[in-house]
């Protein structure tokens, strides 16, 4: 934002007392765990279902009188040559010939159970706070995922994880906010393409690989999500937030608490936070802030139409891709399940370094287009008629067309959580999330119904000129990089006072 007062004291600042010292290093530390926690609470159900569906042999458990069990069945999954040996516990109802149709149904609860708790806690942490939503969803989610463990029907099942998702989503909005908040404009994109989320995955694996069961990997992921609780006690506030909500006490305090954790002095801190108050006075009115201010200017609606297009359009493609190559990395689920989700963050590493030398903007239409370009190469395969190459080929293009796919959707959350002020940038936040989720449903709902009983080439065709249209939009953003985090959202009506009091002070100074 533009002549944004608050946002550029705030910068001198953490420049000041160093914008990633020890207090951001401890936040930073604090919040990975708890997204590492949360990513093994929603994985939990795909990884699961994928140690079914990758099963070798099926057999039913039998009870001490050689019948059937009517709770389990026990998934052996065995390699061809018998060299290794996983015997998985999963519900009943998951081996039936319905089970596809009924992991679709429960994944989509999820989904929607994520965009809800995302809608949700988006307008409670820019309303009350974000340190209370996030440990109250935590909670909460970490208790409902215990409660799945406990059903055996797939109907309870399918309600107990939209529960989860709901739970899920308001943990993420508030803790992907609150780190870009309190670091510096040079160490923002590291904060968020790091993907340090991405622990929780060989997490889940670990688990996975001790437990073997349902139930018992439901309750180890609840109970370590639960445990992360304890950060609350050294979880801080945004200062930010305060400050946008006029508790300036609360705010002084508690950047005067990061100065003193960052072992560092600021003399003029007093002088330069009244400058901050100053301009929240003069610019916003004290009040309840909705998803309607992100459509209240005509460049604020522009930016959030292009990233509903954005995050949609990069996420379905997303999942295309990853449905094409899940399963078929490897023979051994646990190493095709950190292939499929680790594999991408190579190139997303890459992102740190670019997006500082040509800005966010044309790091988005580098990564998309390039990504378009590769998925196009899929016309190869027509020329090439040997067809051991040809699968070996159109799984590469899956591969490093993929790449470009999610270093675009990292980017994107990264500019989201720039683009908007400190008010409300929790809704604009959600909005960008709640839209990727909705890509993620329609990609899976394409791949199954349309793309996976067509010709190989004609869906790759498809991704290529989405990803193309989706790196020529990306150049309607506005540069972000190395520019102050925005805070202030302007009131007309307190803008046009202030240049009354202007016009009333040069006709008594004429006189």
């Amino acid at each position: 934002m533009k002549n944004d007062a608050s946002a550029a004291v705030f910068e001198e600042i953490l420049s000041q007392i160093r914008p990633f010292g020890y207090f951001q290093k401890r936040l930073f530390f604090v919040t990975s765990l708890v997204q590492t926690f949360v990513t093994t609470v929603i994985l939990y159900m795909d990884f699961v279902y994928m140690n079914v569906k990758n099963s070798k042999c099926v057999y039913l458990q039998q009870n001490d009188n050689g019948t059937n069990s009517s709770a389990f069945i026990a998934a052996t999954m065995r390699s061809c040559d018998g060299e290794w040996y996983n015997q998985w516990t999963v519900p009943m109802w998951m081996n039936e010939e319905t089970s596809p149709a009924t992991f679709s149904y429960i994944w989509l609860c999820q989904g929607c159970g994520i965009i809800i708790g995302s809608v949700i806690s988006g307008f409670l942490s820019d309303l009350i706070g974000r340190k209370q939503v996030l440990f109250v969803n935590l909670t909460l989610m970490s208790l409902s995922q215990g409660a799945v463990c406990i059903v055996d029907d797939w109907i309870l099942f399918m309600c107990m994880r939209g529960l989860v998702g709901v739970f899920a989503g308001g943990v993420i909005i508030p803790s992907c906010v609150q780190m870009i908040e309190h670091v510096g404009q040079n160490w923002r994109e590291l904060c968020v393409c790091i993907c340090a989320w991405a622990v929780g995955i060989p997490l889940l694996i670990f688990e996975g690989l001790i437990t073997r069961h349902w139930r018992w990997l439901g309750i180890v992921t609840s109970s370590t999500s639960l445990l992360s609780i304890g950060t609350y006690f050294i979880y801080p506030e945004s200062f930010r937030w305060y400050t946008c909500r006029e508790i300036f006490s609360k705010a002084e305090a508690s950047i005067r608490e990061m100065i003193s954790v960052n072992a560092t002095s600021l003399p003029d801190f007093t002088q330069l936070y009244d400058r901050a108050k100053l301009a929240v006075l003069n610019a916003m009115v004290k009040r309840p802030r909705t998803f309607f201010d992100l459509l209240h200017t005509r460049e604020r609606m522009k930016t959030t139409i292009v990233l509903v297009f954005v995050w949609m359009s990069s996420c379905a493609v997303y999942r295309c891709l990853y449905e094409r190559m899940a399963g078929r990395m490897s023979d051994n689920v646990y190493l095709d399940t950190v292939l499929v989700y680790l594999l991408d963050l190579t190139l997303v590493y890459t992102t740190i370094i670019i997006t500082r030398c040509i800005g966010r903007r044309w790091c988005l239409f580098l990564y998309s287009v390039s990504s378009g370009f590769t998925l196009c190469c899929i016309l190869v395969t027509h020329i090439i008629k040997t067809m051991n190459t040809n699968i070996d080929m159109t799984l590469g293009i899956t591969i490093f067309g993929k790449l470009g796919v999610t270093s675009t959707v990292v980017l994107i959350s990264l500019v989201t959580l720039e683009v908007y002020p400190t008010s409300i940038r929790c809704m604009g936040f959600a909005v960008g999330l709640s839209s990727g989720i909705v890509g993620l449903c329609v990609g899976r709902f394409l791949y199954i119904e349309f793309f996976h009983k067509v010709h190989f080439s004609y869906p790759y065709i498809c991704y290529a000129v989405v990803m193309s249209l989706v790196g020529c939009v990306c150049l309607l953003f506005p540069e972000t990089s190395g520019k102050p985090l925005p805070d202030l959202v302007r009131s007309r009506h307190r803008m046009i006072s202030m240049k009354e009091v202007t016009r009333l002070s040069s006709a008594w100074d004429a006189h």
